[in-house]
């Protein structure tokens, strides 16, 4: 959020103009101006109101594992911010992961790590990515990667996630804050997930805004973020080591949207942090960088080096190589309160498309 006086007067009319195209978008679709187009299979769509940082990627890995473990033919349709490539990518197939981080970008290879025997495919027109793996495989149902804006496809099911520990009554647009559209798009959600509901909030804040936005009778079910493992990088990174395997204190290297929330995470589990380095979100690393960093480390009294799955997807394979300390990966598992309930949605959400066709 910007909090210089001036700068927030300079941007203040840019702010403005982007709020206005926003809205004038979304009209425009809303209205039918402007199409939206659906595709075969029902979707279900995982998005948010602000810039980065509510977790999404857990929370569409969870339902991908979980619809997949009710037999159905899942696949995943997302953007691939940041990616080096061009066109639709098959990132992975039912069977195996078909490309890298590079051309898949970050979080849609970490996607397809975490959920084997799902597909995953990305494009920035997510209509064209669904038309054309529905032309070559059979797909029970798409989940639509951080869709809530994406308003070109439609979808029978909008899931909006909503970050219990960020004050939504003050927030502002880009550039000004991090809201990507105002609040009242609250209104397009069929139901809402609280994320990070374990940790101190504002319940009556959260609750005025969500009273204020939402249509009545909208389900909310309330979700948390926590760290479920460690992967040792460099080593067999197929094994996941227990949360307590890691002695001593660590260093901290992340480049993901709220880096403090990876460091309460870790502090959670009783670890010592003695140095922490914060990078842009989707951040790609040098192998400089990661030696720079380990050296640090080591001099601040570190034991070890911790990092997030995401980062670990924009480390160089090459600067793993002959390190002074061990770097290990956490894996975040998305944990859901009403966990029954929300599969029962999910389910019902898929039947309720296949009964209409």
């Amino acid at each position: 959020m910007v909090e210089s006086p001036l700068l927030r007067r300079l941007i203040y009319l840019p702010a403005q103009l982007y709020r206005l195209a926003v809205e004038t978008r979304l009209f425009l679709y809303r209205r039918k101006i402007l199409k939206s187009y659906r595709l075969n299979a029902p979707v279900i769509s995982v998005g948010n109101l602000t810039v980065g940082g509510t977790g999404k990627t857990p929370c569409v890995a969870f339902i991908a594992g979980l619809l997949r473990d009710e037999g159905l033919s899942v696949a995943i349709l997302s953007r691939g911010y940041k990616r080096k490539s061009s066109g639709i990518v098959e990132v992975s197939n039912e069977d195996r992961i078909l490309t890298g981080p590079v051309e898949a970008g970050d979080e849609p290879f970490l996607l397809a790590q975490s959920c084997p025997g799902v597909r995953v495919i990305v494009d920035s027109d997510r209509y064209a990515a669904g038309r054309w793996i529905e032309q070559r495989a059979a797909i029970d149902l798409f989940i639509l990667d951080d869709g809530f804006q994406h308003a070109r496809l439609a979808r029978d099911l909008n899931l909006l996630l909503v970050d219990a520990t960020e004050p939504l009554e003050d927030a502002r647009m880009v550039p000004l804050g991090r809201l990507r559209e105002p609040l009242a798009g609250m209104d397009r959600a069929d139901a809402l997930i609280v994320t990070r509901s374990d940790r101190p909030f504002d319940r009556a804040s959260l609750e005025a805004v969500i009273a204020a936005c939402v249509r009545p009778g909208t389900p909310i079910f309330h979700a948390r973020h926590e760290i479920s493992g460690f992967i040792r990088l460099g080593a067999d990174s197929s094994k996941l080591l227990s949360v307590f395997s890691i002695a001593g204190p660590v260093a901290a290297l992340s480049g993901i949207a709220r880096p403090d929330n990876f460091i309460t995470d870790l502090a959670a589990l009783g670890m010592q942090i003695v140095l922490r380095r914060d990078y842009p979100d989707h951040h790609r690393y040098t192998s400089a960088e990661v030696r720079d960093f380990v050296e640090a480390a080591r001099k601040s009294g570190a034991m070890t080096v911790v990092t997030t799955e995401k980062d670990a997807a924009n480390l160089p394979a090459e600067a793993l190589a002959d390190l002074s300390l061990p770097v290990y990966a956490a894996r975040i598992a998305f944990r859901c309160d009403e966990e029954p309930a929300l599969s029962a949605l999910l389910l019902k959400s898929v039947t309720d498309v296949t009964q209409r066709q």
